[in-house]
């Protein structure tokens, strides 16, 4: 028997011959032996569960606790990120008997301790399809918004979920843009894509929305040298052009359609003469050049040829099927101007491919960016209390080419925004490698979930999380035995791709520049105490999607049929 095991021996015979010697000494003392069985018993259950909940929340080996040390991201725990969160709102100016959310964004746990973003974090989410990105992130972001909620999305269930408690919660108005019928909202508002544009800079910025959304990509690789920024002028022309005369979308569309030059007499007539006059050259050119000049300029505006997406960014008066209910103009700038207590929530949704009103939600959301930039200003270098964009589907619905740009500029105005995507290719098919590299680069908060399947992209995450020598087991003979010896192994990566890409739904990595990664738990909704109330509505929302959805179907068309026959658990009203 060799050393270790002599001493495992004499501990064995030892220790229960001390407790024998110990409880025959106390019952001697006049201590009844029912007493002392019966407090030998507790003592033996209380070490019991003690030990079994030590086992459960003690790391295992030494890569787990590495990807669980809480003293990797301290600021982003308790009351250091509460005080963190007092440092960034003007208008508070102790953590002292304030609400948690009115101070930071919880993305998640570590054992017993919740984990926070702070109002200046741009966040960046990577899941792969149905893997929590709704339920664990989105949901509960839009639902713990200190302000105004600007949320995208290509399905009905973030309108389900939030907006009838958004609307509970802070009094304010709740505008959803539905074209598509996603969810089956009514139209009540339209917005100008024109109202304060004056400049060219502004009308290509707006063009390029349109281009961009209409191009396979962001990067510009499939551009044409002559043809593509030729039409991009075009199309900017022509949009200032409606812009400072005061007329809409439908004037460039006719314009565009027929080769007008209607466009070239109001820019010269509104201090524009530069413009028209390249206006002009353009509609002078050969008819074959020119056609594929207004080519370029029609097909980047092929998603509102639609009357239902049209409908959304021109006035009622213009609409080819007049319209009895009352429509009003949405001013982006009173959404940052709401009463106090009373932050609006903006829902864009729309589905990606052939058909998208994508273009209009990126115009509409960097529209909101830039006026976020001007508020923030004005109030002193941040707003407060901040906004939140929640830009679901990011790379299908809301490609901003000047996203990476603005990522790092955006938080440091406490414009929060939690961009989430499926995966690394989404986001170069988009901006191209080089701009995708920036966005993740200016991301100071990135949360990586299940569903994770590209192998370069696990490689460089597993790189990121880094390596750990675990202590390995030895067992070696000789004259005395057998001996037991633990030494350092040779170097192993913390988190192998293959456990990242079988992470389980109820987890995340936290990546940040300053940190070494760290698996915290994510939190859905549905795991809250406030779960019920959002079945509740959840319920009721349902039901008014159904209702509405037998109104636009109309009765005799069979799925109306079906939905009119479920039973659901709120009546229709």
């Amino acid at each position: 028997m060799g050393d270790n095991g002599l001493a495992w021996f004499w501990i064995a015979v030892i220790v229960p011959v001390l407790v024998a010697v110990g409880l025959m000494r106390l019952h001697a003392s006049g201590t009844p032996w029912w007493v002392i069985i019966v407090g030998a018993l507790l003592l033996v259950v209380l070490a019991a569960a003690a030990g079994f909940g030590v086992w459960k929340v003690w790391p295992r080996n030494s890569a787990e606790a590495k990807l669980r040390d809480h003293k990797q991201i301290p600021d982003m725990l308790g009351k250091a990120a509460a005080q963190r969160g007092v440092g960034l709102r003007a208008s508070i100016e102790s953590a002292v008997g304030v609400p948690m959310h009115e101070l930071a964004i919880k993305i998640g746990k570590l054992g017993k301790r919740m984990v926070y973003a702070s109002l200046e974090d741009f966040v960046l989410v990577i899941m792969g399809p149905r893997s929590n990105k709704t339920s664990a992130v989105a949901v509960p972001r839009i639902l713990s918004a200190p302000g105004l909620v600007v949320a995208t999305s290509n399905k009905p269930d973030l309108w389900i979920l939030t907006s009838e408690l958004r609307a509970k919660m802070t009094g304010g108005p709740i505008y959803t843009f539905d074209p598509g019928n996603i969810a089956y909202v009514s139209q009540t508002w339209w917005w100008n894509p024109f109202d304060g544009l004056r400049t060219l800079k502004h009308a290509r910025k707006l063009a390029e929305h349109f281009i961009d959304d209409n191009r396979a990509g962001g990067s510009g690789q499939n551009e044409d040298p002559f043809f593509a920024p030729t039409g991009k002028n075009l199309l900017s022309w022509s949009m200032l052009a409606a812009a400072v005369s005061g007329r809409s979308m439908r004037d460039v569309m006719d314009w565009l359609d027929y080769y007008k030059d209607d466009a070239i007499d109001i820019l010269k007539a509104h201090g524009h003469a530069r413009a028209g006059r390249a206006l002009a050259a353009v509609l002078d050119l050969p008819a074959e050049t020119r056609g594929g000049v207004f080519g370029e300029a029609q097909t980047a505006l092929a998603s509102v040829q639609d009357e239902d997406t049209l409908r959304w960014i021109t006035p009622p008066s213009t609409w080819e099927q007049p319209t009895t209910e009352k429509i009003v103009e949405l001013d982006l700038w009173d959404l940052f101007a709401y009463e106090d207590g009373k932050a609006p929530t903006l829902y864009l949704m729309t589905q990606e491919g052939s058909g998208s009103a994508g273009a209009v939600i990126s115009a509409m959301v960097d529209k909101l960016f830039e006026i976020g930039d001007l508020v923030a200003s004005a109030q002193g270098g941040r707003i407060d209390p901040p906004p939140t964009f929640v830009l679901d589907e990011c790379a299908n619905i809301c490609k901003i080419k000047r996203l990476p740009e603005l990522a790092s500029h955006l938080g440091s105005k406490s414009i929060c925004v939690c961009a989430i995507f499926q995966s690394e290719a989404q986001m170069n098919s988009v901006w191209g490698n080089d701009k995708a590299s920036a966005l993740w680069g200016a991301s100071t908060v990135r949360i990586l979930g299940a569903g994770l399947q590209d192998e370069p992209f696990l490689k460089k995450i597993s790189a990121l999380v880094g390596t750990h020598r675990p202590r390995e087991s030895r067992r070696s003979h000789g004259p005395g035995g057998t001996t037991w010896s633990r030494d350092l192994g040779s170097h192993e990566p913390i988190m192998p791709i293959e456990e990242i890409a079988a992470m389980k739904k109820r987890n995340a990595l936290l990546i940040r520049p300053e940190s070494k990664p760290v698996l915290i738990d994510l939190v859905p909704w549905y795991t809250e105490p406030d779960k019920d109330d959002i079945e509740a509505v959840r319920d009721a929302a349902l039901a008014e999607v159904r209702k509405a959805a037998v109104e636009h179907l109309g009765p005799t068309n069979p799925v109306a049929m079906k939905l009119m026959a479920v039973k659901t658990p709120v009546e229709l009203p």
